[in-house]
């Protein structure tokens, strides 16, 4: 057997004869403790885009009202004197604006929103 990678979740990837497969690996205490953890909730991030990283919105390339495709660029960050230029994930409409250009922005905090999917579509018809 061979372990070929660790996670920090405690989950060990092992592989034996060719064949890969996870094992997690706890504590007889942890393993107690683990019945009673929840699962965190999924967020539906589909609609808005989050800034990947702290920095500073230098500035627009789309307003509110306008289309986008995907991949299109949205904005540039600057983090750490780099620019970062943020793409759009999906196709859509920009609802809002969430964030001034020049201003600071915190890790995921949300930038830009886009109309939701289902609005958009009832939009169009």
């Amino acid at each position: 057997m061979q372990v070929i990678r660790e996670d920090v979740t405690s989950e060990v990837f092992v592989q034996m004869y060719g064949a890969n497969m996870p094992a997690v690996v706890q504590s007889p205490r942890e393993f107690e403790l683990s019945k009673h953890m929840q699962e965190p909730p999924k967020l539906d991030t589909s609609d808005i885009v989050p800034s990947p990283m702290p920095g500073t919105v230098i500035s627009y390339a789309v307003q509110a009202g306008d289309h986008v495709e995907i991949g299109q660029e949205l904005c540039i960050i600057e983090a750490m004197k780099m620019q970062n230029i943020i793409r759009s994930p999906r196709e859509g409409i920009i609802e809002s604006l969430d964030v001034a250009q020049g201003s600071s922005v915190a890790a995921d905090q949300v930038i830009v929103r886009l109309v939701p999917e289902e609005s958009g579509e009832e939009a169009a018809a």
